[in-house]
C-alpha cells in the first residue's frame, strides 16, 4: 500500500554524514551545558518559574491573560485570544502533573478546562460533532470558523479530564467525530469549518493542523478505547509521511506528528511496516532541522536556528526533537537530538524573564533584551511559555529516563 523505503535509505548520505563527522564536539559537553540554573533536575527553576507566570495569569473565571509586555507599564488588552492556543496551554499544564512534578495547578487547569468547554466547545448539528470555535472579534478575523486543528488541542488538553469525572465522554467522541469528518479517504485534513456557510473550506491550508489532530486522536482512544480513533490517526500520519518523502530534505518539522509518532511506538500500536514508515518521517524532519541549529559556541545565538530566535516556535522545535529522540535507533543521531536539546534548551533559558512582574514569560522574539528593538519583540504570549515549558518538561524527561545530567 505504501512505497516508502527504509529507514537507512530513506535518509539521503550526505546528512547521514553530517551527523557522524559532528557527533563527538556536539555531544562532548551536553551534560555540562544541562547543569546551569538547576536546584533539582536541569531546568526545575525554570519550569517552576514559567508555570507561575501561568498561574498569575489566569483570572478568576479560567481565561488566561493571553499577551502582556515585559515593561509592566505598557499596557496590553486582553480582547485578542486564541481558542486553539488556549488548549495548548492547558495541554502544556497536564503535562506538567503527568510528567511527575506536580499537581500543584491541578485546580486552576480544571477551572481553565471548564472556562474552554463552556466559551469555546460548541455542538455541531444533530450527529452528535462538537467543534472547537474560534470568534472573529477575538482571532481577528472575518467570520466564525471551526478549525481542525484546535479540536485536536482540545482533545490532547481534555481528554484527561474523563478520568477525573470532570467531562462529559460525548463532548470528547463529538470532537472526534468533527476531525473525522474533516478527513478525505486519504488521510488530508481540512484547516476549518465555515460556520456562516455551514460547509467545510477545502482550499484553505494550514500546516500544523493535521499532526495536531493526529495527536488530539491518540489522546482520546486512551479514554475511549475505539479503534476508529486510532486508525483514523495513524491514516494522517502516514499519509504526512507520504506526502514527506516526496519533499526530502524541504519538509516541515511538525512537532505535533513526532508526538503522535512517539506515542504510538511506545504504546506498541503499530505493525511493523507502519513503525518502519513513521521512523523514517519523524527522522527526515528532524535531520534537516538539526542542519540549522547554531552549534557555534561563540555565537550568541548558540543554541537557537539559523534565522529563529523566537521561543514560542524554539520551544515548538524542543518539544518535537525529544519526541523523536524516542522514535530513531541510529545512535549518532539520537546522540545529536540529544545534545541539540541540551543547547536549544539553553538558549531559552537565558532568553527567559527571570525577575519582576513577568517572571517566567517568554518574550515574541530573544532579542527583547537588545535596545532598540521593536515593541513586539517584548510582547509576551501565553503560547510562547506554553511551548518552552512543554520542552523543558520533555527534555527533563529525557534526562530522568538516561541519568545524563
Amino acid at each position: 500500500m505504501f512505497d516508502i523505503s527504509a529507514p537507512s535509505t530513506y535518509i539521503p548520505v550526505i546528512f547521514v554524514s553530517i551527523v557522524v563527522v559532528f557527533v563527538s564536539f556536539l555531544y562532548k559537553d551536553s551534560k555540562k551545558n544541562t547543569r546551569e540554573n538547576t536546584v533539582d533536575l536541569p531546568y526545575y527553576t525554570e519550569i517552576s518559574t514559567s508555570m507561575g507566570y501561568i498561574e498569575r495569569n489566569i483570572h478568576e473565571d479560567g481565561r488566561f491573560q493571553y499577551r502582556k509586555h515585559i515593561d509592566a507599564d505598557i499596557e496590553i488588552k486582553n480582547d485578542i485570544y486564541n481558542s486553539l492556543r488556549h488548549a495548548g496551554v492547558l495541554y502544556s499544564m497536564y503535562m506538567f502533573e503527568k510528567l511527575g512534578l506536580s499537581d500543584k495547578y491541578k485546580e486552576l487547569r480544571i477551572l481553565s478546562s471548564k472556562y474552554f468547554i463552556q466559551r469555546y466547545v460548541k455542538k455541531l448539528g444533530n450527529k452528535g460533532k462538537y467543534m472547537v470555535i474560534s470568534i472573529p472579534e477575538e482571532e481577528q478575523i472575518n467570520m466564525p470558523i471551526a478549525k481542525s486543528g484546535a479540536a485536536g488541542m482540545a482533545l490532547c488538553a481534555l481528554s484527561n479530564l474523563y478520568k477525573e469525572k470532570e467531562i462529559d465522554l460525548k463532548i470528547l467522541q463529538g470532537l472526534g467525530e468533527f476531525i473525522l469528518s474533516m478527513m478525505d479517504e486519504n488521510g488530508n485534513v481540512y484547516a476549518y469549518f465555515d460556520l456562516e456557510n455551514k460547509k467545510i473550506n477545502k482550499e484553505a491550508e494550514a500546516v500544523y493542523y493535521a499532526g495536531e489532530a493526529a495527536a488530539g486522536l491518540l489522546y482520546l482512544y486512551e479514554a475511549d478505547h475505539q479503534d476508529r480513533w486510532l486508525e483514523a490517526s495513524k491514516v494522517i500520519l502516514l499519509n504526512l509521511a507520504t506526502i514527506g518523502k516526496k519533499m526530502e530534505m524541504n519538509i516541515t518539522f511538525d512537532s505535533w506528528a513526532a508526538l503522535s509518532i512517539e506515542k504510538l511506538i511506545k504504546n506498541k500500536w503499530l505493525n511493523d511496516e507502519e513503525k518502519g514508515i513513521l521512523k523514517s518521517y519523524a527522522e527526515q524532519m528532524a535531520i534537516p532541522m538539526l542542519s540549522e541549529q547554531i552549534t557555534n559556541r561563540n555565537n550568541s545565538y548558540y543554541g537557537a536556528f539559523k534565522d529563529n530566535v523566537r521561543p514560542c516556535s524554539l520551544g515548538s522545535i524542543m518539544e518535537g526533537l525529544a519526541s523523536v529522540y524516542f522514535c530513531v535507533d541510529n545512535n549518532n543521531l539520537k546522540k545529536i537530538i540529544f545534545k541539540s536539546l541540551s543547547i536549544g534548551n539553553m538558549f531559552l533559558s537565558k532568553v527567559q524573564v527571570k525577575t519582576g512582574e513577568q517572571a517566567g514569560g517568554l518574550p515574541n522574539s530573544a532579542n527583547w533584551v537588545k535596545p532598540g528593538v521593536t515593541p513586539n519583540a517584548g510582547i509576551i504570549r501565553i503560547d510562547n511559555v506554553q511551548h518552552v515549558v512543554t520542552g523543558w518538561l520533555k527534555f527533563q524527561n529525557i534526562l530522568k529516563i538516561t541519568g545524563n545530567y
